[in-house]
């Protein structure tokens, strides 16, 4: 009789560990794939093994405020806009507006306004007011990048496409182009990691102020309504923006 009591004792004790074990257990963590150009800093980049910079930063802080934890996979800018638009991700950054992006995505945002310039060798006199003043230039421009309507329209200049805004300023620098378009805050950041910052300059009238924006999807609504309350919740309370003005010093 002992033996029997003692018997079911014991497992009783057992399935007691067992379902507090199971109860202090954290649960499996939701994981989001997150796309974004491999090397694009300010804004995303890999740095000690770790994707940081201004954008993947406020994705990280949305995506935490939801409970979610990010996989990142950066790779070139086509590969981001395919792998979004195949629904092979669950979040890419970062996207302007136009038909083909609200067809293709929710867009959430826009988090931040982008200047889109112009820059040339410190030397140059070159100048911009208008489209037209960029008659007979070579441009470069990273291949699948959009800037503005009217500079992707126009054929009054030759645009050298290259795989990187890296490519670009190098092409600049030994002037196998006249200018190049792209991110001011880019491009800053480009010319000060480089050490150049002394050969060259950005033109005072941008391209175009550009709000960027996350996408989700088409497929995946669900998840960018989440992504959407988490947004603005952190707008609303100045985490975005705090983040914003931390990377622009």
């Amino acid at each position: 009789m002992r033996t029997r009591v003692r018997a079911c004792l014991a497992t009783v004790g057992g399935l007691l560990v067992a379902a507090l074990l199971l109860a202090s257990a954290p649960a499996r963590a939701e994981n989001w794939t997150v796309a974004s150009e491999d090397y694009f800093p300010p804004y995303n980049f890999t740095e000690r093994g770790k994707r940081t910079g201004m954008d993947t930063e406020i994705v990280d802080a949305m995506l935490k405020d939801i409970g979610v934890y990010p996989v990142h996979r950066p790779m070139a800018w086509p590969e981001v806009v395919r792998a979004h638009d195949e629904n092979e991700v669950d979040v890419a950054f970062q996207f302007f507006t136009s038909p083909r992006r609200l067809e293709r995505g929710h867009l959430i945002g826009p988090y931040r306004v982008g200047a889109t310039v112009l820059m040339v060798r410190s030397n140059s006199e070159i100048t911009y007011a208008r489209i037209d003043d960029l008659q007979g230039l070579r441009i470069g421009v990273v291949d699948g990048f959009e800037y503005t309507p009217e500079f992707d329209k126009s054929a009054l200049f030759e645009k050298v496409r290259s795989s990187s805004n890296v490519v670009s300023f190098r092409r600049l620098l030994i002037g196998r182009v006249d200018a190049i378009a792209g991110d001011l805050q880019v491009l800053r950041y480009l010319a000060d990691s480089e050490g150049r910052t002394g050969s060259v300059k950005i033109l005072p009238k941008p391209l175009a102020m550009v709000p960027r924006y996350i996408s989700v999807p088409k497929l995946r609504a669900d998840k960018a309504e989440r992504l959407q309350a988490a947004y603005e919740k952190l707008k609303r309370d100045g985490t975005i923006d705090a983040i914003v003005r931390r990377w622009e010093r």
